[in-house]
């Protein structure tokens, strides 16, 4: 477990960079949307990091896509060589949430454009056959807005 853990950090901060990276495929959206907070608008961001997804952002992990909703931007991914029951979803969440928030928080794309704006990013994570592990939720409040 403790080689998971180690390595659980290093996908997690790869993960939320490959992700943010998503977020050039959809210029568009991000400069024209009247309400960053909609489900309408979400969606379409959603959408853009769809067309991409899924893609591997490492040998353990597998970025599968997002999805919008209303004040709500959640990224999905699998980890492509564990089982849930290999992993404590309760001390992932722990070891993962101050790393995925102090990413979120310092990363222009997802600082700028979503968290200042009042729109909660979530992260949600799989095992290899697509049961939930964790989801983590980085919330405007959590970056001081």
């Amino acid at each position: 477990m403790s080689k998971f853990r180690a390595r659980a950090f290093f996908w997690i901060g790869l993960a939320v960079l490959v992700a943010y990276g998503a977020w050039w495929f959809a210029p568009q959206y991000l400069a024209s949307s009247p309400d960053p907070r909609s489900e309408e608008f979400l969606s379409k961001v959603a959408a853009e990091i769809n067309r991409a997804a899924p893609v591997m952002i490492d040998p353990e992990t597998e970025l599968l896509g997002a999805v919008g909703s209303e004040g709500t931007l959640t990224y999905r991914y699998r980890m492509v060589n564990y089982a849930a029951a290999q992993v404590n979803p309760e001390r992932f969440r722990r070891g993962a949430t101050q790393r995925v928030a102090q990413a979120a928080c310092s990363t222009p794309e997802t600082r700028d454009a979503f968290l200042k704006k009042g729109v909660t990013l979530e992260y949600a994570y799989f095992d290899k056959e697509r049961a939930p592990i964790a989801t983590i939720a980085v919330r405007p409040a959590d970056c001081g807005f």
